[in-house]
């Protein structure tokens, strides 16, 4: 229990002093320092600081002697201890109807009572207060390693906290799952359960007066609470989360259990990573084994399962955008694709449908459980809420999907990944960063990508386009977009201009050019499709300028 203004009363020098205002609320405001404050107030009076004053900047002026207390009382003071007998007689009725109003303590000294005694003596038991606070938190410190070492869970933890602190615990997650409870505590998980019903664990803090907490955390990683209920009247330890937190010591401890399941977890995960990193790859040789192993992860590997890879394209940037709170972008990113590959998971468990992914090469690789006879139905639920729940996540991610649909079924993983990652691939150079695209929509890229194997081919693209690519690195006109934008039109003159925003003359200047360098005719439908064909080539990246 911290040291309270009751406590500066029992005091034998404060035996004449006589509380004013507030009387009933003495043993739950905590004392932290002493000081002596006149006029004006300002800055200079601290949270839980016992003001000691004579009053005298006030000039027995009411008015400046009730806005004098009400800055103290806004300063969020211990109690207010007035000197009487020489510049206030008598403390007016109106200040004392003030503190009253604000449940706020002031308390009535003789003038004979020094003030440097007071101040001496509060701090004197401070000191000591502090004193045995430290033995208290080592000691407890020393009981939970014992218990750690021992093997023991975190409600055994709680308990002991509990029995040291005479208040009920809880022990949460970063997420507000139970992890540990003391005794007496079926109140105090009530609230944190109801309170996690309607809003996030973040704001339980700000939000719920009810409960006071502080976090378990090492370096930068919170990883847990340690709820109390608060205020604690009756407690060992009354806990104030806004100040500096006195049971350090504990929660040092108390990281060591989430520590220990970290790295318990964290195996798990790389072990998982591996078996569907396997799955991908086709590295499967015996799939009752396979099954088995599945098994232990609470996979099954005999559902029917679509493959879809995802690329996070500009993790870097919304990191420089961001407060990270002084974390390499390593750290960072590492942190940020545990929690996109959590909203994965839990988009499939909101769907019902079992979800096994991995991180690997840049690469998110998901096999999401589909329904043979609706697998663009089931990516297309399954994508819009992920999406969904990503924006929440990370606001501004751009992700771009490769989708190997083609392949859906049962243990199909090896194919259905290598469609996915073509159409991934190809999705990309077609369209950019941020689109889904699947297997079936690369059929005219896959077609591009057998031809441009034979080498006669790549000759007949460059020979086609290659005086259009010089013409555009020496000049800066861009005429391969020009011709695209042409073609895609069908030669419709006034929708390309209007796509380009071209004046159409310039339009046709641009098309004459294109002629004139190439020596094929727009007009022509074979020499049309020929710079189509080479185009495609060109800008997939399947044809490589060599100029």
């Amino acid at each position: 229990m911290p040291y309270t203004v009751k406590d500066v009363l029992n005091l034998n020098l404060m035996k004449k002093a006589r509380v004013r205002t507030a009387e009933n609320t003495l043993h739950t405001r905590a004392v932290s320092s002493v000081s002596v404050i006149e006029m004006p107030v300002e800055d200079f009076v601290q949270k839980h600081e016992l003001v000691l004053t004579t009053a005298i900047g006030c000039n027995n002026d009411d008015e400046t002697f009730r806005q004098f207390v009400l800055d103290i009382i806004r300063s969020e003071a211990a109690a207010l201890v007035i000197a009487t007998g020489r510049h206030v007689v008598k403390i007016p009725e109106h200040i004392i109807q003030l503190a009253d109003r604000y449940h706020f303590p002031i308390i009535e000294t003789p003038w004979e009572i020094r003030f440097s005694d007071i101040t001496r003596a509060v701090l004197s038991r401070l000191n000591d207060w502090h004193k045995d606070h430290l033995k208290r938190s080592e000691e407890l410190q020393r009981v939970l390693l014992n218990l750690f070492l021992s093997g023991a869970t975190l409600s055994n933890a709680a308990e002991a906290i509990h029995q040291k602190l005479s208040t009920p615990v809880v022990i949460t997650d970063k997420k507000g799952m139970i992890k540990g409870h003391s005794k007496k505590a079926d109140l105090l998980i009530h609230s944190i359960q109801s309170f996690l019903q309607t809003s996030r664990m973040e704001e339980i803090f700000q939000q719920e007066s009810s409960i006071a907490g502080f976090k378990i955390q090492t370096a930068h990683k919170v990883q847990g609470y340690l709820f109390f209920p608060y205020p604690s009247e009756n407690a060992e330890f009354s806990p104030d989360p806004k100040e500096e937190q006195p049971l350090q010591h504990a929660l040092t401890a108390l990281a060591l259990w989430f520590q220990r399941e970290d790295a318990i977890e964290e195996t798990k995960t790389h072990l998982k990573d591996e078996f569907v990193w396997s799955l991908a790859k086709g590295e499967i040789e015996d799939w009752d084994k396979a099954a088995t192993r599945a098994k232990s992860f609470n996979y099954n590997i005999h559902l029917p399962y679509v493959c879809i890879l995802s690329i996070p394209e500009n993790m870097e940037t919304l990191f420089n955008r961001s407060a990270s709170g002084g974390i390499t972008y390593d750290h960072w990113l590492f942190d940020q694709i545990c929690l996109l590959e959590e909203q994965m998971i839990e988009a499939g468990e909101m769907l019902k449908r079992k979800v096994m992914t991995t991180y690997h090469q840049e690469h998110f690789v998901i096999f999401l459980e589909t329904d043979t006879d609706r697998v663009h139905e089931s990516i297309g639920e399954y994508l819009n809420l992920v999406e969904k729940k990503v924006k929440n996540l990370l606001p501004g991610l751009v992700m771009s999907w490769g989708i190997g649909e083609n392949h859906a079924g049962v243990k199909t993983f090896s194919q259905s990944y290598n469609d996915a990652r073509i159409a991934l691939y190809i999705g990309r150079r077609q369209k950019g960063p941020g689109h889904r695209s699947t297997y079936a929509n690369t059929g005219i890229f896959r077609a591009l990508f057998a031809l441009s194997k034979n080498p006669e081919m790549e000759e007949i693209a460059l020979s086609t386009i290659g005086s259009l690519i010089d013409y555009e690195n020496q000049r800066g006109l861009d005429l391969i977009h020009t011709l695209t934008m042409y073609i895609r039109h069908k030669g419709n003159i006034s929708q390309t201009s209007r796509a380009l925003n071209l004046h159409r003359q310039s339009l046709v200047y641009r098309l004459r050019k294109i002629e004139s360098l190439t020596g094929r005719s727009l007009e022509n439908p074979d020499d049309l499709f020929l710079l189509d064909l080479s185009i495609k080539l060109w800008t997939t990246g399947m044809v490589l300028n060599q100029k």
